[in-house]
Parts: structure tokens; sequence; C-alpha cells
């Protein structure tokens, strides 16, 4: 059984092929599952848009599908559930059918610890911290300050600078409520 990995898509570029891209993802979505080909996933399956685009499943890595697919303001949006990573593959394809967009992503994969991001600048994803408290809701930080604050609140730290300060602090922290579990990660910018 996989570990299952959620990444959100931000599509931006040429707006002849954002309306092509967003007519075909819009067709598969309303075809009667499980669309183009037998597959667990539906008819949002990764697989049937890449033998929609024209190509073959068998040599694209599409493990996964996708949902809540919006077009506004030029940028197409939707959510990936894929098993173990962001599906760059699929996303490589994409880009190789459509040359003059850009998928623009935030992957979260909590089993292996993977979280990424290929928006170097932040105008899509400016989330760069991610601090999870058990019975609490997620939290995400776009600076390491707004994220120190939070840790000094909830530990009760004075003059947290840094992002492994922060952790040794809800390490500790953590053990001595036994009762509370927290998970602070980084999305690490990655270029491919």
């Amino acid at each position: 059984m996989p570990n299952w990995c959620y990444t959100q898509y931000h599509v931006t570029g040429d707006k002849k092929q954002l309306d092509k891209l967003h007519s075909i993802m819009s067709e598969l979505e309303n075809m009667k599952s499980p669309g183009l080909h037998e597959n667990g996933f539906g008819s949002t399956w990764l697989g049937n848009l890449v033998i929609k685009l024209g190509g073959d499943w068998n040599k694209i890595y599409c493990r996964g599908s996708w949902d809540n697919l919006l077009y506004e303001n030029g940028v197409i949006s939707f959510s990936v559930e894929s098993a173990w990573s962001e599906p760059n593959e699929v996303r490589h394809f994409i880009e190789e059918k459509f040359p003059n967009i850009k998928l623009y992503y935030q992957s979260e994969e909590s089993g292996m610890g993977i979280y990424i991001t290929n928006d170097d600048t932040g105008q899509y994803f400016p989330e760069r911290f991610y601090l999870w408290v058990e019975n609490e809701e997620t939290e995400y930080y776009d600076n390491l300050e707004n994220l120190i604050r939070d840790v000094e609140k909830i530990t009760g730290s004075k003059n947290l600078k840094t992002l492994d300060s922060c952790r040794k602090a809800l390490d500790s922290y953590s053990r001595k409520n036994s009762d509370l579990c927290y998970s602070l990660e980084e999305f690490t910018v990655v270029y491919d």
C-alpha cells in the first residue's frame, strides 16, 4: 500500500493552451467512470489525461487522480492525490504537450517527510513551513518569524532564532507533555 502524496497545482501561461488543457480535463471529469481506460481511480485518473494528450500511460507513471479543477483569472488550479510522490512524469508530459505553460506545485507526502515546491518566488505557493499539531488544525507559514512566534507561544520558549531551535523546542515540549504530538517541516524548493 503506498503512501499518498497530496499536490496542489497552479498552471499559468499562454491562454489558448490553458483553455485547451482545461477543456480536456473538464471533458474527462464529465465522463462516466472509468473514462478512457479501465483503472482504479475513475475518469480523473492521470492516465486518462495522458491518453487524451496522445501519450502512453504504460510509459508515464500516472498512479493518481485529480480533483478541485478551477480556471479563474487566467490560472488553472487542481489537486492531485498520487502514490509516493508528485507525479512529475505527468507534469513534464503536460508541459511538453503545451510548451507555453508552466505547472507550479506544492507537494506533501508525510510518510517519507517530503515537502517540496517548484515555486521559487512564492508567487503561487508562498508557504515555506508546515506545522502539524495533534488535535488542532495544520498551520502553514510564509516566513520563519511567524513560525517562531507560534512555537514560542506553544512551548513557552523564548528567543528562538532558527528552524532547528523551533524543532528542539517542540521536541522538548512534546517529551514533557507526552499526550501532544507535533510535526514541523520546511518546504524545499526544487528545480526540475
